[in-house]
């Protein structure tokens, strides 16, 4: 389950999340689990693809992470087919 992983507080760096998020039922839930797993300055890349029937919207993508607690570093491809990667923010406020 996305929304309990089993790792420790801050145990974590990086995470990938490739043509996933869409398939999640709890997003939200993941993206605040991927939050507490990665550590201090952690980064979260995300990829989708708009052939993916579960594809989300770039700008969609870049407000639930920020909502997680994430704030967006790098951004790369266009609408069919885009990256953005993450850093972890210090707090969620």
């Amino acid at each position: 389950m996305a929304s309990v992983l089993p790792f420790k507080d801050g145990g974590l760096n990086l995470a990938y999340l490739v043509g996933v998020l869409g398939e999640i039922p709890d997003k939200d839930g993941a993206l605040r689990e991927l939050h507490r797993v990665l550590d201090q300055g952690g980064a979260l890349s995300i990829s989708e693809v708009l052939i993916d029937p579960d594809y989300s919207l770039r700008r969609t993508t870049i407000a639930r992470a920020g909502e997680a607690g994430f704030e967006p570093c790098q951004e790369f491809g266009n609408f069919f087919a885009y990256v953005v990667n993450f850093r972890k923010r210090d707090n969620l406020s």
